[in-house]
């Protein structure tokens, strides 16, 4: 049988409600609304009892359950899900994180959950899963939520309107400053520290009894952040604008004593800074002791146990355990900063609380807090005495009320009855006829006359509270005194004074121990200790890579700094201790380790320097023939993570020796074309590092400066020159006539013109021992050794010829003077005015000296005189 149709049936024609609106505009709506809902209800808290909505339903739910401190714990799921069944619908992993950290003591000043179980550590260690643990709330808690059954807040319906839940909590003490908070929004964050609840009542209690006390007076009671964790903040301005203007950085370190015993000294950690994670703490500082980057440090212990921090660091016994401890604040977590950013919600707004702000918006608080409850308790007692006095007058009058009850078809009747005979009110007689026959005695009736007096007297007390300000807040002051001195106790956190943590010289916590360097022309640098260069032979090559070489190597100590000189103009300062350490045939590590030279760029100079004097100098010369005069000092840089400019060049140029100068030095510069210049250096003026320099040598033309070597005043010293085609001459700087600077120079070098020689390196002789072996760099990148077995002085008037079997038909390209300088407090400064009286020049356009115009070969010029861009 076919179904019927239905003939009421009607075609209902569905209209979409479509809004075309840009996107930006419903972007922004959209947004704005999630950010509001953020702000107020999920990240920050309210100023009045210091809690986000989830903790504050928490607390509310543990309540409402019984689950209170004289009660037996309870699973932490179970308030888990009550809490998101019923008011926080929003997962059950917030809830049971906000439900933990209430219980975390290195967290909260004050926990306001008492746990059984598993609630995380210090370590960072995560709760253990709610199922496992339990919890309560503690008796401080308490004071939280009391009160709140006597309508002291205003309640509103939970997200499915079946239950109503607490706008806030009637919060009987200052919970946002005493337990802190943190917590980011949409725009804005919040992180209030932990304060002593003695202080910020003593500050409360100071406003309400001055109602014109400043910021600056509160601060004399409220001192600081008082952390869990304890510590040690440093006074400074950021402190104190945290409570000027809401917003303010301190400093805060860890506390530490220094112990000592016959075989080691110690440094004991007995409290850590606020949110510092202790297992993070010990790992930088056991990096640091297996990095060796410092000397003295052995080991270190985690002798924590419970709540009782204490943490052991052993030193040698020779260590410099103040030192030590300073460079571990400098460099670990034992010295963090704090920004505060005290953001709450007031009056439905978010704003930046001062420390007055706060005050007076908790007392603001109070005040309506304990009005309310004045009223609830004024309302019930003034109805109790109501009923209560019909309850006296039933009870003289008993044998009547009794007849005529009995004469009374029902209860309604009796009531009915009773109102018109004692013009009873409904409350009165219904407590009438639902009194108890023992109530009857004689007894009974002294007791409702005596309640009646008491009743009356406290309803005397709540109206002059409510009619009298004064009184209103002596009341709450009790309160505050007597929560102060229940549960008050001594500030943990120390304000003082900041000690000395600035940057200290590293060396002086570095082991002094000789050890032998070498660094490459490609930038490639080693530390090798003294066994493992003997153990790779006499006078042994540390190891290169192929078309390498060696641009100097010796010995130095760990606590000097090696000045690495590129012939780009840079320079870049490595602490010797950085270097990696490695055998003496291994490669060794790049300079881009430390820092990062450009591509192409070459090292022409190792130096290592104990100390960078004021009284001693560098010589810097190019190929083209520039040089300059630059004070050691000005090198010191040892920060930089890039090289730095210690010379401006021409287009095409480079650097192709670096000397050094005491104050009276003599230099000679020699040419690719033999000819050489001897003069003093005093003849140059003082450069700074990114100077460019003046003309070193008339008509150089088309040749090139190779090198140039100092010499001491009256020094007496032979020097070697290497020509291109395999030519080498023993020289003495006393047998060259010294002129001034642009004099024409000397030809040391001459050469047939059939067969050319190119000068190509000159070294000192620094021996009489013989032979000296040289390492001659040729041109298909080979090394070829060279051992000079003869040191007799040949003829400057003697033409160059091949005496030097090179391999094939090569030619030598460089031979380097591999010798490490050293420079160190034994090194003599002679010079010849006083350093406070040279000038040191920024410009070489501030140089009175009048200098020829370079005519040189077809390259760019440009201006070497602009500041630097480094």
């Amino acid at each position: 049988m076919t179904k019927k149709k239905n003939e009421n049936t009607v075609n209902e024609i569905i209209t979409e409600n479509i809004d075309i609106q840009p996107l930006e505009l419903v972007m922004g709506d959209r947004y704005s609304t999630y950010a509001k809902y953020v702000i107020q209800d999920r990240a920050i808290p309210d100023v009045r009892d210091g809690l986000k909505p989830v903790q504050r339903r928490i607390i509310y739910t543990m309540y409402k359950n019984g689950n209170t401190f004289n009660k037996p714990t309870k699973k932490c799921a179970h308030t888990v899900g009550a809490v998101m069944g019923t008011f926080h619908p929003h997962g059950d992993t917030s809830i049971y994180e906000a439900l933990a950290r209430m219980s975390q003591n290195w967290k909260v000043r004050y926990p306001l959950i008492q746990f059984q179980g598993n609630n995380g550590s210090i370590d960072g260690d995560m709760p253990a899963a709610y199922r496992y643990t339990e919890s309560k709330l503690n008796e401080f808690c308490n004071e939280l939520i009391r009160g709140i059954e006597k309508n002291t807040v205003d309640m509103q319906l939970n997200f499915d309107d079946t239950e109503l839940e607490p706008i806030v909590l009637p919060a009987r003490f200052p919970n946002l400053f005493v337990n802190g908070t943190e917590g980011i929004a949409v725009g804005m964050a919040t992180d209030i520290p932990p304060h002593n609840l003695k202080e910020v009542i003593d500050a409360i209690i100071y406003r309400i009894n001055h109602k014109t006390a400043k910021c600056e007076d509160l601060m004399e009671f409220v001192k600081g952040p008082d952390f869990p964790t304890g510590g040690i903040i440093y006074n400074s301005d950021g402190l104190k604008n945290i409570y000027l203007n809401g917003r303010g950085k301190v400093e805060v370190a860890a506390k530490t004593e220094i112990v000592e015993s016959k075989d080691l000294k110690q440094i004991i950690i007995h409290e850590i800074p606020y949110k510092v994670v202790k297992k993070d703490l010990i790992f930088e500082i056991d990096k640091i002791i297996h990095a060796k980057s410092v000397s003295g440090l052995i080991e270190i212990r985690d002798e924590s146990e419970a709540d009782d921090i204490r943490i052991a660091i052993d030193c040698k016994k020779d260590a410099k355990v103040e030192l030590l401890l300073k460079y571990l604040m400098n460099k670990t977590p034992l010295l963090t900063s704090y920004s505060a950013n005290m953001v709450a919600i007031v009056n439905g707004r978010p704003k930046t609380l001062t420390l007055l702000d706060y005050v007076d918006a908790y007392i603001a608080h109070q005040i309506d807090v304990l009005t309310r409850q004045t009223k609830f308790d004024l309302d019930k007692f003034s109805n109790r005495l109501h009923i209560v006095e019909g309850l006296i007058i039933a009870s003289l009058n008993i044998n009547e009320v009794v007849d005529i009850i009995k004469k009374s078809q029902d209860k309604a009747d009796s009531k009915i009855n009773l109102i018109k005979r004692f013009n009873f009110s409904n409350e009165q007689v219904e407590a009438i006829v639902t009194m108890p026959l023992y109530k009857l005695s004689h007894t009974d009736e002294t007791i409702l006359e005596n309640e009646a007096k008491q009743l009356k007297t406290d309803i005397e007390y709540l109206n002059e509270i409510l009619n009298d300000n004064n009184k209103l807040n002596r009341v709450l002051i009790k309160d505050l005194k007597a929560i102060s001195d229940k549960y008050g106790d001594q500030r943990r956190t120390l304000i003082t004074e900041k000690v000395d943590v600035s940057q200290i010289d590293k060396r002086e916590l570095i082991a002094e121990e000789q050890v032998y360097i070498a660094l490459t022309r490609d930038g490639y640098l080693k530390r090798s200790s003294i066994k493992s260069y003997k153990s790779s032979g006499e006078n042994s090559l540390p190891g290169l890579k192929q078309g390498d070489a060696l641009v100097t190597y010796g010995e130095c100590s760990t606590t000097d700094y090696l000045l690495c000189l590129t012939n780009l103009g840079n320079y870049s300062i490595i602490p010797v201790h950085k270097i990696t350490e490695n055998r003496w045939k291994d490669e060794g590590i790049h300079l881009n380790t430390f820092v990062t030279l450009n591509v192409g760029e070459k090292i022409i100079k190792g130096i290592a320097i104990k100390s960078f004097r004021n009284d001693l100098y560098l010589a810097i010369i190019t190929k083209f023939g520039q040089i300059k005069r630059t004070p050691l000092n000005a090198f010191d840089s040892i920060k930089h993570h890039r090289p730095v400019r210690y010379m401006k060049m021409l287009n095409g140029d480079e650097v192709v020796s670096v000397e050094l100068l005491t104050g009276d030095s003599d230099i000679l510069v020699l040419t690719s074309n033999g000819y050489a210049s001897y003069f003093n250096e005093n003849e140059l003026s003082i450069l700074s590092a990114k100077a460019g320099g003046v003309k070193s040598i008339s008509n150089l033309g088309k040749n090139k400066i190779i090198g140039m070597l100092t010499f001491e005043n009256e020094e007496k010293s032979k020097f070697i020159i290497f020509t291109d085609k395999g030519n080498e001459r023993v020289l003495d700087n006393t047998k060259i006539n010294k002129t001034a600077r642009l004099t024409k120079p000397t030809l040391v070098v001459p050469s047939f013109k059939g067969d050319v020689h190119n000068c190509i390196s000159l070294i000192k002789i620094k021996t009489k021992e013989e032979p000296i072996k040289y390492n001659l760099y040729l041109s298909d990148q080979s090394l070829q050794e060279y051992y000079l077995e003869d040191l007799k002085l040949d003829d400057v008037n003697k033409y160059a010829k091949k005496n030097i079997n090179l391999n094939g038909r090569l030619s030598i390209f460089n031979v380097f003077d591999e010798s490490l300088l050293e420079i160190n407090n034994s090194i003599q400064s002679h010079e010849v005015k006083a350093k406070e009286d040279i000038p040191l020049i920024e410009n070489k356009n501030e140089n009175s000296e009048k200098q020829e115009p370079i005519k040189e070969q077809s390259f760019e010029q440009i201006s070497i005189f602009d500041e630097d861009d480094d």
